[in-house]
């Protein structure tokens, strides 16, 4: 998987975020896993503002067809609504009395599938 160094322009100011732009499910859970609550509530913090504007950015695009330069900021956007629910109820990294990540497997989704990676 190649490391993902930069955002399309008019969000360059997240890249420092970048390390959560991973284009699975499971790796995105497993980097939320290994964060620490300050950090997961960082990101929720610099993403809940731009949302909006990522999700428009994005909509020019119909998922299928989303070009390789902007899947960073599809993954971006998912790993914070992935994450918004530790931050907001859990107030740490996993469900409380989970299991732990290493005996969990994460399925392909449908959008994986659109962009042939599932």
């Amino acid at each position: 998987m190649a490391v993902v160094t930069h955002l399309p322009k008019s969000f360059k100011h997240l890249e420092p975020w970048l390390s959560f732009a991973l284009p699975s499910e499971d790796a995105r859970m497993r980097r939320r896993l290994s964060a620490t609550t300050a950090e997961l509530t960082g990101l929720y913090k610099t993403l809940v503002g731009e949302m909006a504007a990522i999700a428009s950015h994005l909509d020019a695009w119909p998922l299928a067809e989303l070009p390789a330069e902007q899947r960073p900021l599809l993954y971006l956007a998912l790993s914070f609504m992935e994450s918004a629910m530790a931050v907001e109820c859990f107030r740490q990294p996993g469900p409380p009395h989970a299991t732990t990540a290493e005996s969990m497997v994460v399925f392909p989704g449908r959008a994986e599938e659109m962009l042939g990676r599932g």
